[in-house]
């Protein structure tokens, strides 16, 4: 199992519909309700089954939400994202409470990107912690260099990388942290 899956479902124990590896014949998923990792199998199993299983190995049965729904279609601004820089951004800022991205492809003054769509973006927040939650799964899938990140201009919908595999597409969900008007 990846270290970002551990990661993700133990944060995710207090929780214990959401609290482990959610397995179907057409992908694995997991969720903390603060980030989502969606890996669909390009060729789905032929027999059917559902299952959770914890982090002890032990599976149930549960109505698990389906994450599929919180992928975004609109997110119109794609953000070429500098992994190392915004790796070592996320480390020094990771007891501070959010980062913050800019229009202008900062975080706190640092380039840490460019944009490679932009439209009515502004600024998006995020919890240093689950950046680095991304950006770890982001090396697990081969990507050392750069990732696409696609936000919306509202800064309230979630935020999606997606990672093609020979065998599977994946997807990483990261909720933005609201900001209200004295945080702005």
């Amino acid at each position: 199992m990846k270290k970002t899956f551990t990661k993700v479902v133990k944060s995710a124990k207090q929780r214990p519909t959401i609290a482990g590896v959610h397995y179907t014949n057409e992908c694995i998923e997991l969720t903390d309700a603060h980030v989502a990792i969606i890996e669909e199998l390009k060729t789905p199993l032929e027999n059917s089954f559902d299952i959770l299983i914890n982090l002890e190995g032990v599976p149930s049965v549960v109505d698990y939400p389906e994450l599929k729904r919180l992928v975004p279609t609109d997110n119109k601004n794609i953000f070429v994202i500098d992994i190392p820089m915004l790796e070592a951004i996320a480390k020094i800022n990771k007891k501070e409470s959010r980062i913050e991205l800019e229009s202008d492809g900062t975080i706190g003054g640092q380039k840490v990107g460019e944009f490679e769509q932009l439209e009515g973006f502004e600024h998006v927040a995020f919890n240093p912690k689950y950046v680095l939650l991304l950006l770890e799964y982001a090396k697990e899938s081969g990507q050392k260099e750069h990732i696409k990140i696609e936000l919306n201009d509202n800064a309230f919908s979630p935020a999606v990388v997606h990672f093609e595999q020979p065998e599977t597409v994946n997807t990483f969900i990261i909720t933005p942290m609201r900001l209200y008007v004295g945080q702005i």
